[in-house]
């Protein structure tokens, strides 16, 4: 509340940054285009711009969005494009991107502390279910690549 009377010029980066997405939100446009939009915001207030991101794509409005931060883009993006030097390197949903980059492995990790990489197929179901059996899996995840890792492989740059 404190906020309310102050001159927005006196305002600190991230209150900043939510006035102009609020301003840019008011009129529920038809075409939108941000610039790192949460970059100066906490895990909160980016929460709060996401699900206002997400009600203004449920109302129609194209959303452009610039963005370094990869889990950004996985949360906000139906499609995602990779420029480098200028050029689009890739351009597909994140799913798909993670699908055709994908080394179709499952790591499994076991009670005993080691964790086991499993094909993706009859022999890994096996193994999986003689370690269920035996009760030893403490949990079981994909080892689809990240948006970052692809970025990465793709452009030969490093994330920074």
């Amino acid at each position: 509340m404190r906020q309310k009377k102050k001159v927005v010029s006196k305002l600190s980066k991230g209150m900043l940054q939510r006035v102009i997405l609020a301003r840019a939100f008011l009129h529920k446009p038809d075409l939108l285009f941000l610039d790192e939009p949460t970059s100066a915001l906490d895990p909160v207030n980016t929460k709060h711009i996401y699900k206002g991101l997400e009600g203004l794509k449920e109302q129609g409005t194209t959303i452009f969005l610039t963005t370094h931060d990869m889990n950004e883009a996985e949360t906000l993006c139906d499609r995602v494009a990779f420029l480098h030097n200028g050029s689009i390197q890739l351009l597909d949903t994140p799913k798909s991107l993670r699908q055709k980059f994908a080394n179709h492995t499952l790591t499994v990790e076991l009670t005993d502390g080691n964790k086991e990489i499993i094909d993706k197929g009859p022999d890994g179901a096996q193994a999986i279910y003689d370690y269920m059996r035996q009760d030893k899996i403490v949990s079981i995840y994909s080892n689809e690549p990240t948006l970052g890792d692809i970025f990465v492989e793709v452009t030969g740059r490093k994330l920074s």
